[in-house]
This record gives C-alpha cells, structure tokens and sequence, in this order.
C-alpha cells in the first residue's frame, strides 16, 4: 500500500490500512471500534466533505483507514464524513511492569 501523506479539505492524511478480509470479496467492518457519528468538526471552515472527493485525493484508493497528521487519529470515510476508527492497543501499551 501506498503510505503518501495527502491534502484534503485543508488537513492532510496518511493512508494506514485495510479492513481485515472476511472472505474473497468481502472485508470484515469493526462497528464497534468505529465512531457512530462523522466528526462535524474535522475540517476548518464551511469545507464540504465528499466520500468521493476524498477518494480522488487519496494517494491509496482501496485502503479503508487513514491517519489525520495534524491530530494523529485514525479515520474511516464514509458517506456521511469522517468517522473516528479507535485504535487496537499494541500488545505493549497500557502494561505496567513490576518487577
């Protein structure tokens, strides 16, 4: 995949990775790590969001989950904007270690 950062709406995006494959022609969707609502606040300004539009500027047009550089969250565009995607914690993060 190609991980280019790109400009869209005034912020820019780095693609990240692609849903996990249930099967040949289909990609298993984590609903439950995905926000439920667009973030109406992402873009500066009266910027108009378009799905469409999003994927023209994007540098990787199959890839299904983008990183925002300037807050550094994931985000999965869908019809409606962009929604926050939470990510998995590493295996690391979050252990404290005693000894």
């Amino acid at each position: 995949m190609d991980h280019t950062p790109f400009e869209y709406g005034g912020l820019h995006f780095i693609p990240e990775q692609w849903f996990e494959s249930q099967d040949r022609y289909h990609r298993r969707i984590p609903l439950s790590r995905m926000g439920k609502d667009a973030d109406a606040n992402l873009f500066p300004g009266e910027f108009a969001y378009s799905h469409g539009g999003f994927y023209e500027a994007a540098t990787a047009k199959d890839c299904d989950i983008f990183r925002c550089v300037e807050d550094g969250r994931l985000y999965v565009p869908c019809g409606d904007g962009l929604r926050h995607y939470d990510e998995r914690p590493g295996s690391e993060r979050g252990r404290k270690h005693e000894r």
